[in-house]
C-alpha cells in the first residue's frame, strides 16, 4: 500500500506549540516538558528540561524569525535577572543547572543573516530549529530538523557584510569604515539591530561626528566610533558613556539604552522652557509589554 505524503503550511502558533509538546526529544535532545504554556514576558512559549538538569527556552517566531538576534538579547537580559527565582520555581521538575540554559527557536524558515549573525556568537547557547508540516495518510505531522549554524572560531568579512547588511539595510555607512577589528564591527551591527527592534519610530542618522538614534525629540543614544570600539552615551549624558568592545560591554550598552526607553528617565520640554516628567503613554506602554512583560510596570518607578 502507498503512503501519500503531503506538505501543508504550518498551523498557527498554538497548535504548533502542542506538536512541540509532543515531540519535545526532537526540539532539544534529551528534553521533557516542564512547562507548556510559560507565557514569558519577552516571548517565551515552552519550557523543557533536558537530562543534565539545563533549563531549555522555546520560543516559536513563525512570523518574527528576522527577530532573533534582538530576542536572543532580550531572553538572556531577562533570564539573568530572574535566574535565581526561576530555580526556586522549577527545582522541584528537575531544573538544577540554571548556569547552562538554552534557547531554542523554532520557525519555518531563517534568513541567511541570522543564520550568519547566530554563528558569530558562539558564547550564546542558541539552536535554531526549522519546523514542517506534513499530511502522512491524512495524518498530520510535525518534522524538525536541527539548523544552526556551526560557530566560527573569528568572524569573517561575510559575516560581517551580511549582520551590517540586517542591521543598515544594505546601506552604505562610512562611520564603520573606521573600525579595523571585523568582530567589533559585528558588534555595532548587533548593537543597531538591538535599538532599532525596540519600537519602529526610532530613527538612526549617521554623519562625521557619529551615529544618533531618536524617538521623536527624545535622544535615546550617541555613538562614537573608533577604530578598535565604539563608545554609547545612552539618553542627555546624565549616563556615564560605555565602550563596546566585547560581548559584555555589549550587553552592558544595550541594557542601559533599553532602560531608558522602559523608564523615560529625564524631563522632556514642555513648551514653556520648563521640563516635566512625562508617565508613558498607553500606547507606549503596549509596546514595551510586548518587550518587558511585567518588567514595565516595574520599571515606572526605579
Amino acid at each position: 500500500m502507498t503512503t501519500r505524503i503531503e506538505r501543508i503550511p504550518l498551523p498557527e502558533s498554538a497548535q504548533l506549540r502542542r506538536a512541540l509538546v509532543a515531540r519535545a526529544d526532537s526540539v532539544h535532545p534529551g528534553a521533557r516538558v516542564v512547562d507548556a504554556d510559560i507565557q514569558g514576558p519577552t516571548g517565551v512559549d515552552l519550557l523543557l528540561v533536558d537530562d543534565d538538569g539545563r533549563p531549555v527556552f522555546v520560543d516559536v517566531v513563525l512570523d518574527s524569525a528576522g527577530e532573533v538576534p534582538t530576542r536572543i538579547f532580550d531572553h538572556t537580559r531577562w533570564y539573568e535577572q530572574n535566574r535565581r527565582l526561576f530555580l526556586k520555581a522549577y527545582t522541584n521538575d528537575g531544573v538544577v543547572r540554571i548556569e547552562d540554559p538554552v534557547f531554542v527557536f523554532v520557525a519555518s524558515r531563517f534568513p541567511a543573516s541570522v543564520l550568519e549573525v547566530v554563528r558569530a556568537m558562539p558564547d550564546v547557547p542558541v539552536r535554531l530549529v526549522r519546523a514542517e508540516y506534513f499530511l502522512i495518510d491524512g495524518a498530520a505531522e510535525v518534522l524538525l530538523e536541527d539548523v544552526t549554524p556551526s560557530v566560527q572560531e573569528r568572524i569573517s568579512t561575510s559575516v560581517v557584510r551580511r549582520t551590517d547588511d540586517m542591521a543598515a539595510g544594505g546601506e552604505s555607512t562610512p562611520r564603520r569604515d573606521i573600525i579595523e577589528s571585523d568582530a567589533v564591527r559585528t558588534l555595532l551591527a548587533l548593537f543597531r539591530s538591538g535599538v532599532d527592534g525596540l519600537d519602529g519610530r526610532i530613527a538612526t542618522t549617521e554623519s562625521d561626528e557619529g551615529i544618533f538614534f531618536r524617538m521623536g525629540d527624545r535622544r535615546l543614544a550617541d555613538v562614537a566610533v573608533s577604530p578598535g570600539s565604539f563608545t554609547v552615551s545612552p539618553g542627555d549624558g546624565l549616563i556615564n558613556p560605555i565602550v563596546v568592545s566585547d560581548r559584555v560591554s555589549l550587553e552592558r550598552a544595550l541594557n542601559s539604552v533599553v532602560s531608558l526607553f522602559v523608564r523615560e528617565e529625564g524631563p522632556r520640554d514642555g513648551g514653556n522652557g520648563q521640563g516635566s516628567d512625562v508617565e508613558l503613554a498607553d500606547d507606549e506602554r503596549l509596546v514595551l509589554s510586548d518587550i518587558w512583560g511585567v518588567g514595565v510596570q516595574a520599571s515606572d518607578g526605579s
